[in-house]
């Protein structure tokens, strides 16, 4: 019996490292399993948790589909409170519309010799050269009547020996006339109403940069403060 014991230390003796090998691998296997199996029930854990969840928040937060009892919104033949459509009398939109500003002559008879000129040029013979004309002269014996085109307030009366005299109209709403190389009627002051057709003074050659076309009304139109073509507040018959 002593010899059996001592051959087996003798084994064990010899092949300790061999047997210390074995039993670290063992031990490694057994961990690495143990690992495994203990992700593998985590996992498991998640997406069965996640899954009642989210079955859950679908129970609880499903939106009432057309059968439902859900508040439903109301169709074009539903009962709700409708916006009114075409089926109203449109009176507030015939309220609404824009009222057309029609001008008078601001000269009687008189003949256009220069009209308004947007992106070009036109040539000026007093001055020998070619100039913008953002405005409408007319042609009318020196003396003749210059009239106000439409109500408004007399927004200024200027005096410039080498553009002559003008008078500017305020008509409201970012409308202005202005009425230069005119004698200014000496009744008119600043801040005055004056009237569709009312007189604001007489054709003149005061303007010396035009002084060669002879007496004429040099006539513009300001809208929000851009001069515009005149002839779109005239009607064509009366041009």
């Amino acid at each position: 019996m002593a010899k059996n014991n001592s051959k087996f230390l003798d084994f064990i003796k010899r092949n300790a490292y061999y047997l210390a090998f074995v039993v670290c691998l063992a031990v490694l296997v057994m961990i690495t399993v143990a690992l495994i199996v203990s992700d593998n029930n985590k996992g498991a854990l998640e997406v069965n948790g996640g899954g009642s969840q989210v079955e859950d928040d679908e129970n609880s937060n499903q939106t009432p589909d057309d059968g439902g009892n859900g508040n439903q919104t109301p169709d074009d033949g539903g009962n709700g409170n409708q916006t009114p459509g075409g089926s109203g009398d449109g009176n507030e939109e015939e309220d609404n519309k824009p009222t057309a500003i029609i001008f008078d002559m601001p000269v009687a008879n008189g003949e256009i010799i220069k009209d308004y000129v947007g992106a070009s040029v036109i040539y000026n013979q007093t001055l020998g050269l070619y100039t913008g004309h953002k405005a409408i002269d007319f042609s009318a014996p020196e003396g003749t009547t210059v009239s106000c085109v439409y109500d408004g307030v007399i927004e200024s009366i200027s005096v410039s020996k080498i553009e002559g005299t003008s008078v500017i109209v305020d008509h409201g709403d970012g409308l202005k006339t202005v009425y230069n190389s005119i004698e200014a009627g000496e009744e008119l002051v600043e801040g005055m109403t004056v009237l569709k057709g009312q007189a604001l003074g007489s054709v003149s050659t005061n303007n010396k940069t035009e002084y060669l076309d002879g007496a004429h009304l040099h006539f513009e139109v300001l809208k929000d403060g851009e001069k515009v073509d005149p002839s779109s507040y005239f009607l064509s018959e009366g041009k």
